[in-house]
């Protein structure tokens, strides 16, 4: 079965849940774009995106 990801709007994390691992209280949206997996948070990649901690994270999240 394939999982369907939703995002944060705060940090952009994704998940398959409907509340955000990491914000506890913030619905996750289904409308988001691209994705990063950051598995070094010491990358440029992950400087650039603002990302603290490995993970998968959408680049937009539309509210």
């Amino acid at each position: 079965m394939k999982k369907e990801y939703k995002a944060c709007k705060i940090c952009k994390r994704l998940t398959p849940e409907n509340i955000c691992p990491v914000h506890g209280e913030e619905k996750a949206k289904e409308d988001w774009f691209g994705f990063l997996i950051i598995n070094n948070i010491n990358s440029t990649i992950a400087n650039k995106a603002n990302v603290s901690e490995p993970g998968i994270y959408a680049i937009k999240v539309r509210s």
